[in-house]
């Protein structure tokens, strides 16, 4: 190995010690509340290195609306939520800043509440590294984590209150124009600050997907993720005063496939269209009574973008 690769292979260590940033591309509608858009779509962007600067906006919409099998006193949830990813290149490296607005309705048999604003900002940076791609990230508590809920929810808060590492690594297969494009990518986020009565569960993920080009401009994506949610550790309110009910649905496995269009409107401009649907969700524990019970329930998501370097 030469000097300037053994350097440049340093400070990328040294990078990766010092900032322990992540992936946050890949996700899916976890328990009842939160959610997480199982729709990867980098292979679509318009490349950041062509341009100073590449902008993507994405609307997901999630409606909540399955009740379990009577195990807790379920609600319902409408989740409308936007993300803004904001992509630049720096040092051989792309940059971006995604920063999620978070809008949900949660209803119950008696009462309705809007709830809407900033989410949890999250920057990472990603660089070729031999075959692979690397992604590293760090989510920060930007989003409001003491809001009154009409419902006991710790999760159902805009922001964790908790600062997240995220790591992923990604290998990507070319094609020519009748084959299509493969890609995987493994990934985790796990929180390394958080208050004295809340630490969201660790997230661990793995996504394969497919990417075939019908025409030059209209191509086809297919992915499917698994996801292992642990348990998130909680002991009050956020009025300080009871404990959150059913920490038991903060965590599962589950497995999703989503579809997706993805339409080049230019040499800088992309619009994508995604439905996603979970198709397994198992999150069995056991309830202080003993009774086994699983109480999660994922939902279909559908998920539109636009995509712009300029």
């Amino acid at each position: 190995m030469n000097a300037s690769f053994l350097s440049a292979r340093a400070s990328r260590v040294a990078l990766f010690s010092l900032l322990a940033l992540g992936a946050t591309t890949e996700a899916q509608a976890c328990p009842c509340g939160c959610v997480r858009v199982p729709v990867d779509n980098l292979l679509d962007r318009p490349a950041a290195a062509a341009s100073p600067f590449t902008f993507d906006v994405r609307y997901d919409y999630v409606d909540q609306n399955r009740r379990d099998n009577g195990a807790h006193a379920h609600f319902y949830a409408t989740h409308r939520n936007i993300t803004t990813t904001l992509e630049t290149n720096l040092g051989g490296q792309v940059w971006s800043l995604a920063i999620p607005r978070v809008d949900r309705t949660i209803r119950t048999s008696s009462t309705s509440q809007d709830i809407n604003g900033l989410g949890d900002l999250a920057l990472s940076t990603r660089f070729k590294w031999s075959d692979y791609v690397v992604i590293a990230g760090v989510k920060f508590p930007t989003g409001a984590d003491d809001l009154t809920l009409n419902v006991a929810r710790r999760y159902l808060q805009p922001g964790t209150g908790s600062t997240d590492l995220q790591l992923a690594v990604r290998r990507e297969y070319a094609a020519d124009a009748d084959h299509p494009w493969f890609f995987w990518q493994v990934g985790a986020q796990g929180a390394v600050a958080s208050d004295a009565n809340f630490r969201p569960g660790t997230t661990l993920t793995g996504t394969l997907g497919a990417r075939y080009d019908w025409t030059e401009s209209l191509r086809f994506s297919l992915q499917t993720t698994a996801i292992r949610q642990f348990r998130d550790k909680n002991t009050v309110s956020a009025a300080g005063l009871t404990a959150y009910a059913e920490d038991l649905e903060s965590a599962a496995f589950s497995t999703h496939i989503a579809a997706g269009l993805t339409y080049q409107l230019g040499a800088r401009t992309s619009a994508y269209l995604f439905y996603s649907t979970p198709l397994n969700n198992n999150n069995l524990a056991t309830r202080a009574n003993g009774t086994l019970v699983n109480p999660v329930h994922s939902s279909e998501i559908w998920s539109v973008g636009l995509s712009h370097s300029f």
